[in-house]
């Protein structure tokens, strides 16, 4: 599983870099609050973008330093699959961590990286409990370590 997920993050991250980093904060900045919807995505990033250029007149110009025209044919002269991939890139800021934008954007966190973070926690927390494996416990406690060992290893799948 992390494979794929690796694969899908280094994939956002090369169409992401088509864009500036202005640009690509803007991005950041208007999909806050975004839902993905899976029949049309891919089809989310230039409506997202020109409703704010539209809503907010002059505000993205002086924010981030660019044209709307430009931005949108830079958008248009993207695939779907290189556009569903920077949805999920700027989605998946707001989920794992919206306060590291740099390490974001230098490509220092990824959705690849968060997800490995997030197995190595699982793994602390299995092994603690591996430690208790003599003590009493609960069935419940036994039940719950069980489970986590099995999250991990389908997660290292």
């Amino acid at each position: 599983m992390q494979q794929i997920i690796d694969c899908i993050s280094q994939s956002a991250d090369i169409s992401r870099r088509k864009f500036s980093r202005s640009e690509q904060s803007m991005i950041l900045d208007v999909c806050n609050g975004l839902f993905l919807t899976p029949g049309i995505l891919g089809q989310h990033l230039y409506v997202q973008v020109e409703d704010s250029f539209d809503d907010m007149p002059g505000e993205y110009e002086e924010k981030w330093g660019i044209e709307k025209q430009s931005m949108l044919d830079k958008i248009n002269a993207l695939d779907k699959c290189e556009i569903a991939l920077i949805e999920l890139w700027a989605v998946g800021f707001w989920a794992i961590n919206p306060g590291q934008v740099d390490d974001y954007l230098a490509g220092k966190l990824t959705l690849g990286s968060e997800f490995e973070t997030q197995v190595q926690a699982l793994r602390v927390i299995s092994e603690r409990l591996a430690a208790t494996k003599g003590a009493f416990k609960s069935p419940v406690i036994a039940e719950c370590r069980v489970g986590i060992d099995g999250v991990i290893e389908k997660l290292n799948g």
